[in-house]
């Protein structure tokens, strides 16, 4: 089913129930899920707008209502952000978007946040201890499954998981090995989808499992670790906010490019007559050939060479190398190149061969983290 057909079932929809239909309705009464929608829009909220129907967006006077039924179904709990994710209606990303933090979204609905006797360190490091085998203290992520306490809690009453970990007499497993990057890449994620924008270092200290010491012993950067997450970071993004590309902007913007060259766009077309570089649509869609499927286009069969020549590929490392005066950096060719490094793995099997191909040779960090 294709992206038209699509918006106009949910336009024929809309008219059928007069009104502008919710994930809900189109469940319950369409012939298409939401879910098919998602394939090609990021929101419901961004499918709407393609379709050019009212928003159904979530008004403060909603999350109000909603915060005063939680109250009266548990009373004042203990952690409202915990009661919101699991008995809210609303995501928590809501509160924050609409109010800018928990506190301010419960001063408008009228109710006292109580406060309570926070569980004690002893009661803490007591659980850790518990949860120990063999002298190896659990992980974050053991905590949150097996213990009774969240790693987050731990890391409010000591100021970090690892120093809770300590204070309960253990040495804390060896920092940025501890997780793999899909964990700490998935809590950036996690806390993105609860504050509707990537976190700063800040807020993965205070909400996050994970300090943001991790992110820079494991990553070359902060900015760097969002954008590996699949985020654009602040500094990159020219609208001034910190949000990824809508899905429906990138593969609209292939369509405009198509209709440009008169036909079916290859990366160095998008590169050169497109608002946007190769890097979000290989972040997104892990390849140039699957992002022109979701738009709609046959993808090409050939090799990497018919998207990219040899010598171009190898002109643009010596380019970038020439910049930052020293063999560039996977992260450094995709903030700074034309291509990502997508195309070089293909071409020529792993980065570090690509740059000995460039006339480079390897760091020792680089042959140490890239050598197949």
């Amino acid at each position: 089913m294709g992206r038209k057909n699509l918006i106009e079932h949910l336009q024929g929809l809309a008219r059928e129930l007069d009104k502008t239909p919710t994930t809900e309705d189109m469940h319950e009464h369409g012939q298409y899920s939401a879910q098919a929608y998602y394939y090609y829009f990021d929101t419901w909220e961004e499918t709407l707008e393609a379709a050019g129907l009212e928003s159904t967006k979530t008004t403060r006077s909603d999350l109000i209502k909603d915060l005063q039924r939680i109250e009266e179904t548990v009373g004042n709990p203990s952690s409202w952000a915990d009661a919101i994710r699991e008995r809210g209606r609303y995501p928590l990303s809501q509160i924050y978007s609409k109010f800018g933090d928990i506190d301010s979204a419960l001063d408008a609905a009228n109710i006292d946040k109580e406060v309570r006797s926070p569980i004690s360190k002893d009661e803490i490091t007591a659980e850790i201890s518990w949860l120990a085998t063999n002298g190896t203290p659990p992980t974050a992520d053991q905590m949150d499954a097996e213990g009774s306490y969240s790693a987050r809690t731990c890391g409010d009453r000591f100021g970090t998981w690892n120093d809770a970990v300590r204070a309960a007499g253990y040495e804390p497993l060896g920092a940025s090995t501890e997780y793999s990057d899909d964990e700490l890449l998935n809590e950036i994620e996690h806390l993105a989808e609860e504050f509707g924008r990537p976190p700063t270092t800040r807020e993965m200290i205070e909400h996050g499992k994970y300090t943001a010491s991790v992110y820079f012993r494991r990553f070359d950067s902060w900015n760097d670790a969002v954008s590996e997450a699949g985020y654009i970071p602040h500094k990159e993004h020219q609208g001034g906010g910190n949000q990824r590309i809508p899905m429906s902007q990138l593969l609209d913007e292939i369509e405009t490019v198509a209709d440009e060259v008169g036909g079916r766009p290859t990366a160095e077309d998008m590169l050169e007559y497109g608002a946007y570089s190769i890097t979000p649509y290989v972040r997104r869609f892990d390849s140039w050939n699957n992002a022109l499927e979701r738009a709609g286009f046959n993808p090409f069969t050939g090799t990497t060479e018919d998207l990219f020549s040899r010598d171009e590929l190898l002109a643009e490392i010596q380019r970038v190398g020439q910049q930052v005066d020293r063999p560039p950096t996977t992260n450094q060719m995709n903030e700074l190149g034309k291509y990502s490094i997508s195309p070089y793995q293909h071409l020529f099997g792993s980065w570090v061969e690509a740059l000995r191909e460039a006339g480079y040779e390897p760091t020792t960090h680089q042959l140490r983290r890239y050598e197949p």
